[in-house]
């Protein structure tokens, strides 16, 4: 009964955990609202809510109000052209169930944002760490302002990373048909989805060149993964192109030709969004990010008074967003040693961890996967890059940290680590008046 109670309790605590994540993002969903609070807009959108919302409400068949992203656009259809129609569908129907309101814009994140936190867990056990090191990357993933953040607000990033976890841990786990639908659909709500193949094309060559085992059934599943994510993502965008047709709100026009010319109208509106003498705005560069350096405030409400106060926004919000700092350090720590460890023959196991790749190798690759791309994009093309976008390579960085408190053994460390990430956690929450 005792190790039955025992193997048990890591369950039990990342059943409270994904509550208590839950709860965090889901308190004040409708703040800010303008006073008297008493229409959908007079709730304040967050961030880039300002084109997500607005297309899913011209889906939805409601007018946006005027001078708005997509006040335009023909209603059923989608003025957001530049991205997938998925998430922005999910973010249509709940508004078509609930109302044109804040609990149905930011519904299908709450959502989403526990999946991914579920899919962490999932990750972690799938690449061979133990259950606690699962239950610990899915506390810092819950812990850090990024994923808090994007997990209560209705933007694309939160569907994408949810379905990049899950496929790679379907994959782990000798899935890989199961794990390129997960990433086809992924696809269909935002194009870094696909990352997550370069994480898995990273994780057989470095586990191959490390080990020197068999890599022809490894190249085969890596090439059924593939195939799937690509057919599932074509096949969905056509019937997600015939249920929204996108729309090309500069041009004015729609986006006709099917599901491949409207890919390449999105790949062609992402190669013009380029930054040639340097970020501008809330931009930075990759290699900035690694140092938590350009971090966005996403919106910031004061609190006025007296009779300027009948249109104010309350209460005072302050939506920033930044990675942690404690979990961002404890990741790159990590990544080090990780490095260090699987580059010395005599510090690593002679053999492939059975049934999985490891927990360092996940960590790496998932890192040189996801991160690289920008950093070359940045590099070469000079494309524009935010902050926000190391939500997807964060998943490799919660991976890193506890592979390094694993390695340590020291529990004071972990306290330390614990109490730093919760701090950092608490300081920059959306609704705190303090920053």
């Amino acid at each position: 009964m005792a190790s039955l109670a025992r193997a048990r309790t890591p369950a039990v605590a990342l059943a409270v955990l994904s509550l208590a994540s839950l709860g965090a993002r889901a308190a004040f969903l409708g703040a800010p609202c303008r006073a008297p609070c008493n229409s959908a807009n007079a709730h304040l959108l967050i961030f880039d809510e300002d084109y997500y919302v607005n297309a899913a409400r011209v889906i939805a068949g409601i007018r946006p109000p005027s001078g708005v992203p997509y006040g335009q656009a023909p209603l059923g259809d989608d003025g957001n052209a530049e991205h997938p129609q998925l998430a922005k569908l999910v973010m249509a129907g709940s508004i078509e169930l609930f109302g044109d309101g804040p609990f149905a814009w930011r519904l299908g994140s709450l959502v989403m944002g526990s999946v991914a936190i579920l899919g962490m867990f999932a990750l972690v056990l799938a690449a061979g760490g133990g259950a606690w090191a699962a239950v610990g990357a899915a506390a810092l993933m819950a812990a850090d302002n990024l994923l808090l953040v994007h997990g209560r607000i209705a933007t694309l990033d939160i569907y994408a990373v949810a379905a990049m976890i899950w496929g790679a841990a379907l994959y782990l786990r000798g899935r890989p048909l199961l794990a390129g639908a997960a990433i086809g659909v992924g696809a269909c709500c935002k194009l870094v989805a696909p990352y997550v193949v370069l994480v898995l094309v990273l994780l057989e060559a470095l586990g191959w060149a490390i080990y020197r085992d068999s890599f022809r059934a490894r190249l085969l599943s890596l090439v059924e993964c593939i195939g799937v994510a690509a057919g599932v993502f074509i096949g969905l965008l056509a019937v997600l192109d015939a249920v929204a047709p996108p729309y090309n709100d500069a041009a004015h026009q729609l986006v006709t030709g099917g599901a491949l010319q409207h890919l390449a109208h999105m790949v062609s509106y992402a190669a013009q969004q380029t930054s040639p003498h340097g970020p501008q705005g809330i931009a930075s560069y990759p290699w900035q990010w690694l140092v938590d350096s350009g971090w966005i405030t996403y919106l910031s409400v004061a609190p006025t008074h007296g009779a300027a106060a009948a249109g104010a926004a309350h209460p005072p919000v302050h939506f920033l967003g930044l990675i942690s700092p404690p979990i961002l350090l404890a990741g790159l720590l990590g990544l080090l040693v990780a490095a260090f460890g699987l580059s010395r023959p005599i510090l690593r196991s002679p053999r492939r961890p059975t049934g999985s790749m490891g927990v360092p190798l996940l960590a790496l690759s998932w890192f040189l996967g996801s991160y690289v791309p920008f950093l070359a994009l940045s590099l070469i093309w000079q494309r524009t890059s935010y902050l926000y976008y190391m939500v997807i390579v964060m998943p490799g960085m919660y991976v890193a940290a506890v592979y390094l408190m694993g390695r340590l053994h020291r529990r004071w460390l972990t306290s330390l680590l614990l109490v730093a990430v919760l701090v950092a956690a608490a300081l920059p929450y959306p609704l705190n008046p303090l920053l």
